[in-house]
């Protein structure tokens, strides 16, 4: 089951974009039993933020959208700011990965988010950029974390990361029990 935590925007549409079992939850009351956790866009909150180290340390499958993905770059000591959110993105392709497939060299997403991470944490690649953000998509080289700076939940090629975040718990799953 994957848990998407409610940060104040954007759950119910994950919830509905995807197809495996899925529940969303508070961010101050996680269950334990999730095979993968999205962390969902929404407004700063310190004590949500805590909370991501938590899932941090349990080495299951994070995608972080939006805030949900500067809540992962600062558990790893990325500072944050707040910035005026673009609307629609073209978005370049970097690197390979599993976020990424069959997504084109560039592509469109939509965006909503107010936060963005002032640098990739250590560990972490950029595997897509903007002209305006260069952080897009990053991912965290030796454990199973991703974060994105646009909002798939809201439709464009966006959508296609979700659905690849699904496989690739699948596969986490099948050699990670």
């Amino acid at each position: 089951m994957i848990v998407i935590v409610n940060n104040g925007k954007g759950a119910e549409e994950i919830s509905r974009s995807i197809r495996m079992k899925n529940a969303i939850a508070d961010p101050k009351k996680l269950p334990d039993n999730a095979s993968a956790y999205i962390l969902s866009d929404g407004t700063m909150n310190r004590d949500a933020q805590k909370n991501t180290q938590k899932l941090v340390d349990s080495g299951r499958p994070l995608l972080g959208i939006g805030l949900g993905a500067a809540y992962l770059a600062a558990a790893f000591g990325a500072s944050v700011t707040e910035t005026k959110p673009a609307r629609q993105e073209r978005v370049s392709l970097k690197k390979p990965c599993p976020l990424l497939l069959d997504m084109k060299r560039m592509f469109v997403v939509m965006k909503d988010s107010r936060y963005a991470i002032n640098e990739a944490p250590e560990n972490f690649a950029v595997m897509a950029s903007s002209a305006k953000y260069p952080f897009e998509v990053i991912m965290d080289l030796q454990q199973p974390f991703f974060g994105v700076a646009f909002n798939p939940e809201l439709g464009g090629d966006g959508r296609t990361v979700l659905i690849n975040f699904e496989r690739f718990v699948e596969v986490w799953g099948k050699y990670h029990k």
